[in-house]
């Protein structure tokens, strides 16, 4: 393996007995909006080699795992991936965004009825190892897939004092961006059967429309936030917290120079789900 590669996790199996993958990857892996998306290009470049599973490195010792500074939730299409984009800016900051190996454990947890302490576990596991150090990063935050916030007990009781922040948005926008995109959680409404929609839809529900489904989706979304320790949360709402983003900082316990901050607040500039530099355009 060279030296500016690690073996990190790519994704889990959603199976009764959930396999996390991993592969050799450079820290470049990190500078894509989405985990996946870097582990796909930088893959392409890469022999086929079988790499391996989370199991066969918990005899590797880590000598020292970067800084955990905090996990972001959110309801979906509301800026987090923007927010990301921000925070890469500093070379200090590794942001693992929406890995599919945190996604396919949590599936595999509700799909599967694994014992919590197990999937625990495994994805303290799947976290450490993404807080090895490698390049000039000292510190990481997690963003994850907005429908993760329905198992955030998982993460609250391996991390209660880990700093949180949610990002909202207005219900009728949301519903309109994830109505237009048909991508993540709408995809849900599609499905021929309810076997994965009834996990995160309140008791008794019954669907009507789409618009309707996924606006009961948004709603529920929130009552999750609802039990979250207010010292560690911080709410914040798109697009007015492009505006806060060093009150964002500081809840993070982040230092950013004003060179940095101004790095931040030109990536505002950019489409965000893009990993090219192109323009943001309101049309």
């Amino acid at each position: 393996m060279k030296k500016n590669h690690k073996i990190f996790p790519v994704h889990t199996t959603i199976a009764e007995v959930p396999i996390t993958h991993c592969r050799s990857l450079s820290s470049k892996v990190f500078d894509y909006p989405f985990f996946n998306e870097g582990a796909q290009e930088i893959r392409k470049k890469q022999q086929h080699i079988e790499y391996p599973t989370l199991d066969d490195l918990n005899d590797t010792p880590i000598p020292e795992l970067l800084q955990l500074k905090g996990f972001i939730f959110h309801t979906s299409h509301c800026g987090s991936t923007l927010l990301t984009r921000m925070l890469q800016t500093s070379d200090q900051i590794r942001m693992v965004s929406e890995t599919e190996a945190i996604n396919g454990l949590l599936l595999a947890y509700i799909l599967h009825k694994i014992p919590k302490t197990q999937v625990q576990e495994q994805l303290q596991k799947i976290i450490n190892c993404y807080r090895q150090p490698l390049g000039n990063e000292t510190q990481v935050i997690f963003k994850f897939t907005s429908w993760n916030v329905f198992m955030i007990e998982l993460f609250l009781e391996l991390y209660p004092t880990t700093k949180l922040i949610y990002i909202d948005r207005k219900t009728e926008e949301v519903v309109s961006s994830l109505l237009k995109s048909d991508g993540g959680i709408a995809r849900w409404w599609n499905h021929p059967v309810d076997h994965l929609r009834k996990h995160f839809v309140a008791k008794g529900y019954q669907y009507t429309t789409k618009e309707d489904f996924l606006t009961h989706l948004v709603k529920q979304h929130r009552t999750q936030v609802a039990i979250l320790p207010n010292k560690t949360l911080y709410k914040i709402t798109y697009p007015t917290f492009i505006k806060e983003f060093k009150t964002i900082c500081t809840h993070f316990e982040l230092t950013f120079s004003p060179q940095e901050i101004e790095a931040a607040e030109k990536a505002t500039t950019y489409y965000s789900k893009t990993s090219q530099k192109v323009v943001y355009s309101k049309q």
